[in-house]
């Protein structure tokens, strides 16, 4: 179903309002590492975003 006009507005007025708040974090693995990766980070209860930001804080930790 197409989207009507006022949807596709609120979209736009959304976008506006939230661009620049996120980014990106990109890299890219080996399947089998990713594989593995991917698979301990789940096993933990955590989504990869949680597990960067766990593992910046243990670096800052690390560097105090």
């Amino acid at each position: 179903m197409a989207r009507s006009e006022a949807q596709k507005a609120a979209d736009k007025k959304y976008a506006q309002k939230t661009k620049d708040r996120h980014k990106q974090f990109a890299v890219n693995f080996a399947t089998e590492e990713y594989d593995a990766i991917d698979e301990l980070i789940k096993s933990h209860g955590m989504t990869k975003a949680e597990f960067i930001r766990w593992a910046a804080a243990k670096l800052k930790e690390q560097s105090n």
